[in-house]
């Protein structure tokens, strides 16, 4: 008999009970704990495993989380020994000495007679065995462990309900984010199969909100849909994050169940808004190039023969755009909006470009420089089209919420500037002007004010080196702005109009330009409708 063998025996010996006593398994767990204390990783691993051999009814008998967490609770056990047991057991199932079902029994998945995601309590408990049973360095337990979990009973066919298949797998999620980050939920993902990967989502984005603690939802959790998002932001392809911003917004419309990402009075779920936001600005470059493709094709498969591919794309940029830019309790708007004029403002410059300017630079005026002059235009429409589209059907009222009519203006306020070609030494007095313009006519005593705050920041901080106003102008001007200047008091009603002339002011492009952001307009809303 080998050391760990006669170790293992004498655990088992102790707390025994003779006749119909049930033996003293509080004794035991704590003898148990005190020898796991004592030994290395490998030791403890091979010792967890050996017990279960010996008796194979220990985890449903006296090796049980429930027992372990009671006799911390009451002092007989440290937390440190309650560790030494995690760490045991974790060691023991990454390295395969025990079984997928021999921790299932001990994780105690199933909870008590109230159900495991019943209460706040039970939630917070299963979510310290997972994360407590990974090694102090790893997460390589839980990656294992909810893999296993998932494949094998969440996401199986007999799982009937979709509100049961959300509310395991939102344990999972939160425990595998907390143990080691996006990284660790990655890790799983990409052991599933495409089906499954879908089928998790679809839980999560139909029912995971009610596990978001942020929005009254029980336990230290995240809305697992946010997590979902957060991971592709941090790990996916560009066609993982397109592809993701289009089933947002697929699952956005509607006051119904079907609308997964906006309250009952159209405000965005916080968390959920927020991780777009978070997508969107690690993403930039590539979904506003993505979603901006001039090809106004008949989407392959759809039944409404007005839906076409640039529709939709736009369609899911201004849901985008709603749920971050727009949405004053996004902590990340500003920042998505400033994305937005900047791409924007650059279009709007190459647009206005003459057919005999060599805009790449090339030393040579050819048909690419038409196309990047006529994709300027065309980009600078979808914009247009995307804004009147996000102001128009946003729940934000623009005349009240304070920073979704900031961020909105500063948009306006970049696409005003835009053509001006004197970046970093704009005047003030010029500045003004093209405000007013871009606002549709300001008062001279308003314009002076602009004009007085804009002096007193300097020169330096009125543009940046691409001709774009600095966040500082823009608070400037913003604060000059009247609290009861007709615009801002009717911004809503008359953004479609605003939007068009403001672009039209600040651009040489011909008046034909008012018909493409029409045209795109209407493709946004055949796509918003199509069955």
């Amino acid at each position: 008999m080998t050391e760990i063998q006669q170790k293992a025996a004498e655990i088992l010996d102790v707390g025994v009970r003779w006749g119909p006593i049930t033996d003293n398994y509080e004794q035991r767990m704590d003898v148990f704990a005190q020898e796991l204390e004592k030994l290395s990783p490998q030791q403890r691993d091979d010792l967890f495993a050996e017990i279960l051999s010996q008796d194979r009814g220990a985890l449903n008998s006296w090796l049980t989380v429930d027992r372990l967490n009671t006799l911390v609770s009451e002092g007989t056990i440290t937390p440190r020994e309650r560790d030494a047991i995690f760490d045991a057991f974790g060691e023991a199932y990454v390295n395969g000495s025990i079984s997928y079902e021999q921790a299932f029994v001990f994780v105690n998945v199933l909870g008590d007679a109230t159900g495991p995601l019943a209460n706040e309590d039970n939630i917070n408990a299963l979510l310290d065995t997972l994360t407590g049973a990974n090694g102090p360095n790893s997460s390589a337990f839980i990656e294992k462990f909810a893999g296993e979990f998932l494949a094998n009973h969440v996401l199986l066919d007999n799982m009937p309900e979709p509100w049961a298949r959300a509310g395991w797998g939102a344990m999972v999620l939160n425990a595998l984010e907390q143990s080691g980050g996006t990284q660790s939920v990655q890790n799983v993902l990409s052991g599933l199969t495409a089906e499954q990967r879908a089928d998790l989502r679809n839980a999560m984005s139909e029912y995971g909100a009610k596990y978001d603690a942020a929005n009254g939802g029980p336990g230290d959790v995240r809305d697992p849909m946010a997590i979902l998002i957060d991971t592709t932001s941090a790990h996916g392809s560009t066609d993982e994050v397109i592809d993701l911003i289009h089933y947002i917004n697929d699952h956005a419309t509607g006051n119904g169940p079907g609308n997964h990402y906006y309250t009952h009075d159209n405000r965005p779920l916080g968390e959920r808004a927020e991780a777009l936001a978070g997508l969107f600005l690690n993403h930039s470059d590539a979904v506003l190039d993505r979603l901006t493709l001039p090809s106004p094709t008949q989407t392959p498969g759809a039944t409404n023969e007005g839906s076409t591919l640039v529709g939709e794309n736009l369609a899911a940029l201004s849901n985008l755009v709603r749920m971050t830019a727009l949405n004053p309790d996004n902590p990340r708007g500003g920042e998505v909006m400033d994305r937005i004029s900047a791409f924007t403002s650059e279009n709007i410059r190459v647009g206005s470009m003459s057919d005999a300017t060599d805009v790449n630079g090339d030393g040579v005026v050819d048909g690419d420089d038409k196309r990047a002059v006529d994709a300027g235009e065309g980009r600078t429409a979808m914009i247009g089209a995307v804004m009147q589209d996000a102001v128009s059907s946003g729940y934000v009222d623009l005349r009240t919420d304070i920073a979704a009519r900031d961020a909105f203006v500063g948009f306006l306020l970049d696409t005003a500037i835009s053509a001006i070609p004197v970046g970093g030494k704009l005047a003030s007095g010029a500045i003004s002007e093209a405000v007013s313009d871009a606002l549709g006519g300001l008062s001279e005593e308003v314009q002076e004010a602009i004009t007085k705050k804009l002096t007193e920041l300097g020169t330096k901080a009125l543009t940046d080196a691409q001709g774009r106003l600095t966040a500082e102008a823009k608070s400037a001007i913003i604060e000059a702005l009247p609290e009861d200047y007709a615009y801002l008091e009717g911004i809503k009603s008359e953004s479609n109009s605003f939007i068009q002339t403001v672009i039209l002011n600040s651009s040489s492009f011909p008046y034909e330009f008012t018909e493409a952001m029409s045209d795109y307009g209407s493709y946004i809303d055949a796509a918003k409708n199509a069955p």
